[in-house]
């Protein structure tokens, strides 16, 4: 993915992060004799670097493309799903009464849906609200992305903001 100029800088380097997990879980897999302990402390950073990302995204950044982009709503709503879709995918990879290769696979799409999410945000998302949104919004929003989260990140099956279900 191509990093852009500007607005949100803080969200690439978040986005860079997750990126990076993402390379070491395609290693580690790809490795004979790779062990799922190995998956499981991977995907326990992911997790950790995740959950308060997607957070703060549906907090401050879907707001801003309800209001300042044609179908913004519409957007936010999917990129919403796609979140909820997120979690549940990470809560399989951590469920023990999955086999091995059931965790393996619930990795394997998590692994699709969240590049793919991820690249949609860059290309898609990002420049439109860069084109569309007031320069004050942007610069308030860049602000928010970066602020630490006030306490936990929002587990998995309860509701979260916009009253999205994660």
């Amino acid at each position: 993915m191509n990093a852009a100029e500007g607005f949100p800088s803080g969200l690439f380097a978040q986005h860079r992060a997750i990126e990076a997990l993402l390379r070491q879980l395609d290693g580690v897999r790809a490795r004979d004799g790779a062990t799922d302990d190995e998956d499981l402390r991977l995907l326990s950073a992911l997790r950790r670097l995740l959950l308060p990302h997607l957070a703060t995204e549906e907090e401050h950044l879907y707001p801003l493309a309800r209001r300042c982009l044609p179908g913004g709503r519409a957007l936010a709503d999917a990129a919403g799903r796609t979140h909820a879709s997120i979690r549940r995918l990470l809560d399989r990879t951590d469920d023990r009464r999955l086999s091995v290769a059931g965790r393996r696979r619930a990795t394997a799409v998590l692994l699709l849906v969240l590049r793919t999410h991820l690249r949609g945000e860059e290309e898609q998302l990002l420049p439109a609200l860069r084109s569309r949104a007031r320069p004050d919004e942007l610069r308030r929003c860049e602000r928010r992305l970066g602020e630490p989260r006030a306490g936990p990140p929002v587990p998995a099956g309860s509701t979260g903001p916009a009253g999205s279900t994660v």
